[in-house]
């Protein structure tokens, strides 16, 4: 009889084995996605789901540590900006955004500002717009310097859970906003893009989040 514990310990067995850090954490992110799919977190019930969403959060990120016991965590308190939860393989750090989604209820959910995409691209943290687009129009890049990730669980839902990252998401399943930046759609998909295309799909969001921040300056000064 294979039990939950014994599988924890052939997955960290295998992330060990395994030679890139890449290939470790796709095969973790897989791990955690069928963890949480045999397990039911349960709901806090507040009437505000984002304060429920919150604190389930929260329950799910204990529940990974404790089961996957094996697998370096940063302490909760690092990164928090960042990565709800955040693994370290081989001293590289992989930040995790934990999303608890009612698929009933949400269409889209916020998956990151200005500060992701500079994460993205230039392997740095807090910024603004202008930084940023001064950072691309000077160097623009032609491959990502990390990749960002999200754990994307569904409450109330027979949907599985998702692992994935920003740089491989279809064009189809992220929206742009100005107030909110990346907002992600219910039904994730996913690509595999070489280094150069990953690029150009996170410099392409930020454009387009750009654009849609100055339209009503451009309206009114004639701009297109």
């Amino acid at each position: 009889m294979t039990t939950m514990s014994s599988v924890t310990d052939s997955t960290s067995s295998n992330l060990i084995n395994k030679k890139t850090p890449a290939s470790q954490l796709k095969i973790l992110g897989q791990a955690i996605c069928n963890y949480l799919d045999s397990t039911k977190i349960p709901l806090t019930g507040d009437e505000d789901g984002r304060l429920e969403s919150l604190r389930c959060e929260e329950e799910v990120t204990n529940r990974l540590r404790q089961h996957f016991s094996r697998i370096s965590f940063l302490e909760k308190e690092c990164n928090r900006a960042f990565g709800d939860i955040t693994p370290v393989i081989d001293g590289v750090e992989y930040p995790i955004n934990v999303k608890m989604v009612n698929p009933a209820k949400s269409e889209t959910f916020n998956g990151g500002g200005v500060s992701h995409m500079n994460y993205v691209l230039f392997g740095e943290g807090q910024t603004t717009w202008d930084r940023l687009a001064k950072k691309i129009m000077e160097k623009k890049p032609t491959k990502c310097a990390k990749q960002y990730y999200y754990l994307i669980y569904y409450k109330d839902s027979s949907m599985k859970t998702v692992f994935c990252s920003l740089a491989n998401l279809t064009e189809n399943s992220v929206v742009t906003n100005p107030s909110n930046p990346i907002q992600l759609k219910k039904n994730i998909e996913t690509v595999q893009r070489n280094d150069e295309e990953q690029a150009k799909f996170i410099i392409g969001l930020f454009e387009s989040c750009a654009y849609k921040r100055a339209q009503a300056y451009l309206i009114l000064f004639g701009g297109n």
